[in-house]
């Protein structure tokens, strides 16, 4: 039986560099750069679960801010820190 995997989209702001630095490198234990604060990955449930926990550990709710989209039949947006997160924010097709 084959693992389902999800499409990951994983975009963060961080004031601080060593947090930044520090977010950089686990996120690319997971996925892929594809802009300088965005990542991309195809992550089984267990990775997807681990990734969350680590990366929302790395930020400060008080001035960084982390999204994170799983793309999939049902899309589900997850967001830490400045800025909330509204309707319009998320636009699918």
């Amino acid at each position: 039986m084959e693992v389902k995997k999800f499409i990951v989209l994983m975009i963060y702001d961080i004031v601080d560099n060593k947090r930044r630095n520090k977010m950089v490198k686990c996120l690319e234990t997971y996925g892929v750069r594809v802009q300088k604060s965005a990542f991309e990955a195809l992550l089984t449930r267990k990775q997807y679960d681990k990734m969350l926990r680590e990366s929302s550990a790395l930020i400060d709710e008080a001035v960084d801010s982390l999204r994170v989209y799983v793309l999939d039949d049902i899309i589900d947006v997850y967001t830490w820190g400045i800025g909330e997160r509204k309707e319009a924010d998320c636009i699918i097709l």
